[in-house]
C-alpha cells in the first residue's frame, strides 16, 4: 500500500514589524514627550495611535513594494497585503478621529509629518533611506509626529516646537556618531570624518544655546539636547569599535531617556 502523498507547506515567514530598531526610539521618545508636556486627551491619544499603527504598517508596505526582496514578497506578500489593509484602515480611522477632535494648530502641524512622509517615500523608492542624509530625514519625519500630538494635548506652540527641534537635532547627532563608526570600519581606518562630525555636533549644540536669548527658544531645549550631543561628539572623537555598536545603541537609549526627562521637567 502506498502512503498518501505529503504536501509541502512553506514556512510561515517572519513577523511583519519594522526591522530598523533605532526607528522605534525615534518615534516613541518624541511621542511620549509630547504626551507628557501636555494634558493627554482623546485627540492626542488617537493621533498617537494613528502614527504608531502607520509605523507598524511600514514593514508590510516594504514587503508589498518588493523592497525586502523577491523571496519575502513571495513568502509574505499575501499576509503583508492583509496586514497592510488592516493597519492602514485602523490608522486612517484613528487619525480621522484625532483630526476631528484636535485644535486648529494641531491640524496645521500635521502638514509637517505629511510632507516629510512624502520625502521618506521618495527615499524608499530610490533606496536611499539608509544613507546618512536619508536616515536624518526619516528621524525628522518620526520626530515631527510629536508636534501635532503635543499641540492636541494643549501644550504651547513654543514648547511643542522646542521638543520637535530638540529631538531632530538629538537624532541627527546620533546618526553622525554611528556613521563615523561605520565609515571607519568600511574604509579600514583610511577615512575618518570623526573630527568634522564632532565639530558639526558641537556647532549644533552651541547654536541651540545661542537661540535661547536670540530666538526665544526655551532654555530646557539646549539643556535636554546636551546629553545626546555630548555622547555623539565623544563617539566621533574616540576610536569606538564597530563591535560595540550594541553598547552604543543602549548608551543612546539612555541619553534619549535623559533628554526626555529634561524636556518634560523644563516644559511641562
Amino acid at each position: 500500500m502506498q502512503s498518501a502523498p505529503t504536501t509541502f507547506s512553506p514556512p510561515s515567514g517572519r513577523a511583519l514589524v519594522p526591522r530598523e530598531h533605532g526607528a522605534y526610539g525615534q518615534l516613541a521618545m518624541p511621542l511620549l514627550t509630547a504626551l507628557a508636556i501636555g494634558r493627554p486627551g482623546l485627540a492626542s491619544v488617537t493621533l498617537s495611535a494613528s502614527v504608531v499603527l502607520a509605523f507598524v504598517a511600514h514593514e508590510s508596505l516594504l514587503v508589498v513594494l518588493g523592497q525586502r526582496g523577491k523571496r519575502a514578497l513571495g513568502t509574505d506578500g499575501p499576509r503583508a497585503r492583509r496586514l497592510l489593509g488592516l493597519l492602514g484602515s485602523l490608522s486612517a480611522l484613528s487619525g480621522a478621529l484625532g483630526i476631528a477632535l484636535a485644535p486648529a494648530a494641531a491640524r496645521w502641524a500635521l502638514l509637517l509629518p505629511a510632507a516629510l512622509a512624502l520625502a521618506v517615500g521618495w527615499l524608499v523608492l530610490r533606496r536611499l533611506e539608509k544613507t546618512a542624509a536619508g536616515e536624518m530625514v526619516v528621524a525628522a519625519a518620526l520626530s515631527s509626529c510629536g508636534l501635532a500630538v503635543a499641540l492636541a494635548g494643549g501644550a504651547s506652540l513654543a514648547s511643542s516646537t522646542a521638543c520637535f527641534f530638540t529631538w531632530v537635532l538629538a537624532f541627527v547627532a546620533a546618526t553622525l556618531a554611528v556613521q563615523v563608526v561605520l565609515i571607519r570600519a568600511r574604509s579600514k581606518g583610511r577615512s575618518d570624518p570623526g573630527r568634522r562630525y564632532a565639530a558639526i555636533v558641537a556647532t549644533v549644540l552651541a547654536g541651540a544655546f545661542a537661540a535661547v536669548p536670540l530666538a526665544g527658544l526655551p532654555g530646557a531645549a539646549p539643556l535636554a539636547l546636551a546629553p545626546s550631543a555630548l555622547l555623539s561628539a565623544a563617539v566621533c572623537l574616540s576610536r569606538f569599535s564597530p563591535k560595540r555598536l550594541r553598547e552604543l545603541g543602549w548608551a543612546m537609549v539612555g541619553s534619549s531617556v535623559l533628554t526626555m526627562a529634561l524636556l518634560v521637567a523644563g516644559l511641562r
